[in-house]
């Protein structure tokens, strides 16, 4: 059965819902895949629960765990450069980039957040390989706080990704 025929009932509906995610993940899961995830030692407390929740939800789902990977540097505006590595040398299939980038009394986190993004995005399109960013940009820790589920939703999001791409490549 090709990768089509499983995506072509849930491409029929307005909306995937995420059991529907879930289903083709499952469906569509390669053993072989493997997934780099760099993530900011900054805020180390909150970022391991984004990264605790990631690895959960890529073994969840059946990812074998010497498959996933993690790469830790210093801070969320060095992401995109370790991902490119990792991207060049074909060492991961798909890549998640975890950090939390909290604003102050000047713009400078805004500029940080910006271009961890686009370079996320260059990474992204220049080695066609999926490159999640759940970089959270907030007016406050607290505000981050609320959202570090956001390691689970980056992992289906790359897992998602990784089935398209299968079903355009068969």
């Amino acid at each position: 059965m090709l990768l089509v025929d499983i995506f072509t009932p849930f491409l029929m509906k307005k909306l995937p819902t995420k059991g529907d995610i879930q289903e083709i993940i499952e469906m569509s899961l390669r053993p072989a895949w493997r997934v780099g995830i760099v993530y900011s030692s900054f805020y180390k407390e909150e970022i391991e629960i984004m990264l605790s929740g990631a690895t959960k939800a890529l073994k969840a789902v059946g990812m074998q765990e010497s498959n996933i990977t993690h790469y830790p540097v210093p801070g969320s505006f060095e992401i995109p450069l370790v991902g490119a590595a990792l991207a060049k040398q074909q060492s991961v299939d798909a890549l998640i980039g975890l950090g939390i980038i909290v604003e102050g009394e000047t713009h400078h986190a805004r500029l940080i957040a910006e271009n961890v993004a686009r370079g996320i995005m260059d990474v992204q399109t220049q080695y066609a390989i999926p490159f999640a960013n759940e970089v959270l940009y907030m007016d406050s820790l607290e505000l981050a706080r609320q959202r570090l589920h956001k390691g689970e939703e980056a992992a289906l999001s790359v897992l998602h990704l990784l089935a398209q791409l299968a079903s355009l490549q068969s």
